[in-house]
């Protein structure tokens, strides 16, 4: 049996996503069915299934798997500050350079990447942040977190709509601009 930590579970769901970029590269994302990304990886529907729930599923997992990639190549925690010009630049590259992927993964999204393994932004940066600010109620915190990312999410996905088009430096002091004043000591 297959165990996720098998070599050949593994090497099925590489090529599940990989038949899963090409597709999104081809097709609306709309129109990509598991029948189509199992043909093109090779493999049958119930090997599809025990790796994702759904498609949806499918693409969360990626977007993690992309995630932990990017912040194995992000600067050091205490390297870069916060928020910064200087912090989003190696998210906007990375996002330009899988910008297909995140294409589809920002118009399927169906909440904030808030619960996605954003802990440490929260723990780290977003709750001290607030407390600098004299807001100590956690629900206020989430609001502006919420608000802050919707705004970030917005305008990622209108970058990435438009092709990326756009200079990572121009869309950096965008969001930058975006992050709110309270943050900032404003």
């Amino acid at each position: 049996m297959n165990k996720k930590n098998n070599r050949q579970f593994q090497g099925s769901a590489a090529r599940m996503e990989q038949a899963m970029l090409e597709l999104m590269n081809q097709i609306p994302f709309e129109k990509i069915t598991v029948r189509l990304i199992c043909e093109k990886a090779g493999v049958n529907r119930s090997t599809f299934y025990a790796h994702y729930i759904d498609m949806y599923d499918m693409i969360e997992q990626m977007e993690t798997n992309l995630r932990r990639r990017l912040m194995d190549h992000y600067p050091f925690p205490g390297s870069v500050t916060p928020l910064s010009l200087e912090s989003f630049i190696p998210f906007l590259e990375f996002i330009r350079e899988h910008q297909d992927f995140y294409r589809v993964a920002l118009k399927t999204r169906r909440e904030f990447p808030l619960k996605q393994g954003f802990e440490p932004l929260w723990n780290q940066v977003i709750k001290p942040l607030c407390l600098k600010a004299g807001i100590t109620s956690e629900n206020e915190m989430l609001l502006y977190f919420v608000g802050f990312q919707a705004g970030f999410t917005m305008i990622l996905k209108c970058w990435v709509e438009k092709g990326c088009i756009e200079r990572v430096e121009t869309v950096a002091q965008i969001i930058q601009n975006s992050v709110p004043s309270v943050w900032k000591g404003e």
